[in-house]
């Protein structure tokens, strides 16, 4: 890779603020982002319109930078996540709701492909949460498209919706076709497919200051809403003293990291991008002959061609990437004594982890030499 393709240092990531009707000003007030006194919602750390504000690069944006150095920035595992649309394949947001968000689903990736656009599944987890602060995880799984229908036009939805009372460090996985909501008082992390693929069901009788409604989209979301399914609460997984696993799937992995004065970060020969962000007030990562400082609530990226990056300054980040199930997560989970099952529930619902564990449990009993004869090599 010549000089001219390669990346090689962190990057600093100057977000996309949007106001929503639900937003407030805790963004400002506990992320410190520019809020200049909005109704801000939603903080875009990644999203392709995010800006590079350090370095050669500066004054790109996240999406030229997919664009014109894919490889060096998003690895193999996340080209491959980016196609066909070439773009930066996952959304890491920071979301402020004061108020509750409309009633929504997501469509998965086969229904999202009519609309040229990939599905969205997207994980959660809870910075803040005022005091009785829910999120909705679903409906009645007993409750039909024609009931949920006719519940929205009678008034009577809020009987067959599922809340959930959430705390600061939960972590929640909503897959594709998952009735859902986040209500009011809750601060949040919110990793998900690079998607802007959302249909409402109900908006709570929401009128703006000119007494318009948002537009929702009943039929869209009767198709794309999975019966049953609903957002899942995860246990976090310690791996060591610094890294927790709290979620893992096929499209993304996010962990927390609690770094005490100096850590150095695992490499990954190139495999995947890294999103690093900052919940603690000051983090430190060096990497490139770059040393970066993050503030809490900001996001730096660590493109796939950046080596021998270290974090320092007693910190707690949040780290968003595409990992191989089998090599990055299950097998040393197990490897630090985590039972099987512990570890396919990372996956909240999705079953993505159940083969990667059942192979790192297959080559573990191969190496031991404990396998059933029906796993030798021989067999």
């Amino acid at each position: 890779m010549s000089n001219r393709e390669s990346i090689g240092y962190p990057l600093l990531l100057r977000p996309r603020l949007d106001e929503k009707v639900w937003g407030g000003q805790r963004l400002e007030a506990l992320l410190g982002k520019a809020a200049r006194g909005g109704v801000i919602g939603e903080s875009l750390e990644t999203c392709d319109e995010a800006v590079i504000a350090n370095g050669p690069h500066a004054g790109s944006t996240l999406g030229e930078l997919a664009s014109g150095y894919p490889e060096a920035l998003l690895g193999a595992r996340g080209l491959a996540a980016s196609q066909p649309f070439g773009d930066f394949p996952l959304l890491v947001k920071f979301i402020d709701a004061t108020d509750i968000l409309s009633l929504q689903v997501h469509p998965d990736d086969d229904g999202a492909a009519h609309l040229g656009k990939r599905g969205k599944t997207e994980a959660w987890h809870v910075i803040e949460a005022d005091p009785g602060a829910e999120l909705i995880v679903g409906v009645d799984p007993s409750a039909t498209g024609t009931q949920l229908r006719s519940a929205i036009e009678a008034g009577t939805i809020e009987s067959l919706i599922l809340r959930r009372p959430v705390k600061a460090g939960d972590t929640l996985i909503v897959r594709a076709g998952t009735i859902h909501a986040i209500a009011g008082g809750v601060l949040l992390y919110e990793i998900q497919q690079n998607s802007d693929v959302t249909f409402r069901l109900y908006d709570w009788e929401r009128v703006d200051d000119r007494g318009r409604s948002r537009e929702v989209h009943l039929d869209q979301a009767l198709v794309a809403m999975t019966p049953g399914l609903q957002a899942t609460r995860i246990d976090p997984i310690r791996l060591d003293a610094t890294r927790s696993f709290l979620t893992a799937c096929r499209y993304f992995t996010v962990e927390r990291w609690s770094v005490n004065r100096d850590y150095t970060v695992p490499g990954l020969d190139g495999a995947s991008f890294r999103v690093l962000s900052c919940l603690s007030p000051v983090a430190t990562i060096a990497a490139g002959g770059v040393n970066l400082e993050l503030q809490r609530g900001q996001s730096a990226l660590l493109p796939a061609d950046v080596a021998g990056c270290r974090v320092s300054a007693d910190s707690d980040l949040l780290c968003s990437w595409i990992a191989d199930l089998t090599d990055d997560v299950a097998r040393p989970l197990l490897a630090a004594g985590r039972e099987p099952r512990e570890i396919t529930l990372l996956g909240g619902g999705t079953s993505d982890l159940l083969g990667a564990v059942a192979l790192a449990q297959r080559d573990r009993a191969l190496a031991t030499g404990n396998a059933p004869a029906s796993l030798s090599p021989a067999s």
